[in-house]
């Protein structure tokens, strides 16, 4: 047996091992639970290939659809107000990252140790582009290495040859976000360097792809469980005390989550005073962490897609079917799942309060003046949903 062979076996060992593990967790308790575990485990190997076995860091690119995508590519609960895009790179070299800011909130730049598939995996640094000397156009250059350089200067680890550079392109209002374009080159590579992987790489990548799949069932399982436990039941939101920035959380933000569990007749009513932060949002996921479909689902809402009531306060009906108010999020078929809020850059982070009722007397808990959302208004929001994700995707 070569060493290809013998790495394909041990990565279908981990691979069946951890699908094994998904499949029998509670977590896959019924019918329609059961197919997320097992799109998550074939999705998991996609996700590994694009993360692990493509890139080569002599060559980076930064990619925005290998990923995070609005239906297929959904793992790790990407926030459906980014635009992701992300690449490899090689603490040892020198990278010239240049392009133009947009006009979204804001471009933050996360170097990651390694990423899901590398044991020792860490968050090195976050960089604001806002804080990068720009042109009049929005337009940035910076040099990202282990040794200072002059003008705008992104500090790379060089004992950490498999970084991973991921970008939040923020676009919070879907309406009006251009969008910025980001590119990277390598500016210190041999000529004799390939694009051609050798059997020994190859063979290292098929072992971090399965550590990847095999680490991310059982976080998240452990995740959902713990957020189950410490919120005290379904329904209810919890603050979690420790970090998530070793993990890919970003630590600019502070990310409350909860498992919520509902009937097709009844709906949440999530009640939250709003800081004055750099954004908010709700968004749903499944208990793997698998973002809920926002482009042909209300299943999201933020900053700029909340209404506010007259004293200030937010209050969003999560529910199965819609109760005609502006504030909706959209289980989209998902009756048990995740409910994630997240607060970025704000200084104080409230647990939102949450209250089961009927779907039928939402409105007997909500402020007498929310306003009516008609059926044929409802079609006409979801349709510009559709569109303003699809601009933003290029679809």
């Amino acid at each position: 047996m070569t060493g290809t062979d013998a790495a394909w076996a041990d990565y279908q060992r981990v691979i069946d091992q951890a699908r094994t593990r998904a499949m029998t967790s509670s977590w896959a308790s019924t019918p329609q639970l059961r197919a997320q575990a097992a799109y998550y485990i074939s999705m998991l190997q996609a996700f590994g290939f694009n993360l692990y076995m493509a890139p080569r860091q002599a060559y980076p690119t930064f990619f925005s659809h290998t990923i995070f995508t609005p239906v297929e590519y959904q793992w790790g609960a990407p926030s459906p107000d980014f635009r992701y895009h992300w690449t490899a790179i090689d603490g040892r070299r020198t990278y010239r990252i240049w392009g133009r800011r947009g006009n979204t909130r804001w471009l933050d730049i996360q170097a990651q140790h390694g990423w899901w598939g590398d044991a020792d995996q860490r968050n090195l640094a976050n960089w604001d582009i806002d804080e990068f000397e720009l042109g009049a156009d929005g337009s940035f250059e910076a040099i990202a290495s282990a040794d200072p350089q002059p003008g705008n200067w992104m500090k790379l680890d060089r004992d950490s040859h498999n970084i991973c550079l991921l970008v939040r392109d923020v676009w919070d209002d879907w309406a009006n976000a251009d969008g910025a374009t980001i590119h990277i080159e390598c500016i210190d590579r041999d000529p004799a360097d390939s694009v051609l992987l050798s059997e020994a790489q190859i063979a290292e990548r098929l072992s971090k792809i399965a550590h990847m799949t095999s680490f991310s069932v059982d976080w998240y399982q452990d995740m959902s469980d713990t957020v189950l436990r410490e919120a005290g039941g379904s329904n209810r939101l919890w603050l979690p005390t420790m970090s998530v920035s070793n993990v890919g959380g970003n630590p600019r933000a502070v990310y409350i989550q909860m498992i919520y569990d509902l009937a097709e007749d009844e709906a949440l009513i999530i009640d939250s005073e709003i800081p004055d932060c750099k954004y908010w949002s709700l968004q749903l996921a499944d208990p793997w962490f698998q973002t809920t479909d926002y482009r042909f689902h209300a299943s999201s809402i933020n900053d700029k897609q909340a209404r506010r009531d007259a004293d200030g306060r937010v209050r969003i009906v999560l529910s199965p079917r819609d109760p005609g108010v502006p504030n909706w999020v959209d289980t989209a078929g998902l009756l048990k799942g995740l409910g994630m809020w997240r607060w970025y850059l704000s200084p104080s982070h409230p647990v939102p309060a949450t209250s089961k009722v009927k779907l039928a007397e939402v409105r007997d808990h909500l402020p007498a003046d929310t306003p009516t959302v008609s059926p044929a208004e409802r079609a006409e929001m979801l349709a510009t949903r559709q569109a303003q994700v699809a601009r933003r995707f290029g679809f």
